[in-house]
């Protein structure tokens, strides 16, 4: 009972939150989206959050819940389509990220289930392979002992790859790889030190890609167009 109360109280959430959205009340709406955030974080809510924000000019924070968007839902063409919009308001013009055709779609895949999906399907996956390893070995006819055996080897390896995507989508969803500059300009330093000499000047919504996070107060980034350097943790988010 107690659940089916906050699964409620979710939906009505996420109903005033619509509503406010739709009569343009897009600092209201960014509000209770971001009190659903703290009953649970999805890509739908943090997609529906950056279009509130893309409204109110926020472009770097519409950036960066687009693309913690896009890591839950790597597939998803209205999340990418919105990103690819609120970059061209970007003062940086680098050029796309790209990435090998079977690795979008192995992140997909991983995305087609939760944690505890992928989990609950290698626990199933083990036990019916259990079960017709248990047919093969006391059922009388050499077909139906070949099915269950056959079977049963088909099932193991869904018990396996059933693991590894847990692992995997969790590893993916807890890492933080990439980030957004949050600042109006960011220097980037070709050592972590404010006396070190500045390479480039990059600017509010660039996305980087975390190399080094080991110095305190500072991060070493690359950029999509190759260069590296060292920027101050502050002035980006972790996406």
């Amino acid at each position: 009972y107690l659940c089916l109360t906050a699964q409620a109280a979710t939906a009505d959430k996420m109903r005033l939150a619509d509503d406010a959205y739709r009569n343009a009340d897009y600092h209201k709406a960014a509000a209770l989206y971001r009190q659903q955030l703290t009953d649970g974080a999805s890509a739908t809510v943090y997609y529906n959050l950056g279009n509130a924000y893309y409204r109110t000019d926020r472009i770097a924070e519409a950036l960066l819940c687009y693309e913690k968007a896009k890591k839950m839902s790597p597939m998803d063409k209205d999340i990418q389509h919105n990103i690819d919009i609120a970059r061209a308001r970007t003062i940086d013009r680098m050029p796309a990220e790209t990435e090998m055709f079977f690795v979008g779609w192995y992140g997909y895949v991983q995305s087609l289930m939760t944690i505890d999906g992928w989990a609950q399907f290698a626990f199933v996956s083990l036990v019916v392979a259990l079960v017709l390893f248990l047919c093969f070995l006391f059922l009388n006819g050499m077909f139906v002992r070949r099915m269950a055996f056959y079977g049963s080897v088909v099932l193991l390896l869904f018990f396996i790859a059933g693991n590894v995507f847990a692992w995997q989508r969790k590893a993916t969803l807890t890492s933080h790889d990439a980030a957004i500059v949050m600042t109006e300009t960011a220097s980037v330093k070709t050592s972590p030190t404010l006396k070190a000499t500045e390479t480039c000047v990059i600017h509010e919504g660039t996305k980087v890609r975390i190399t080094d996070s080991d110095m305190k107060d500072w991060l070493g980034i690359r950029l999509s167009d190759g260069r590296e350097g060292w920027i101050l943790s502050k002035e980006v988010e972790k996406i």
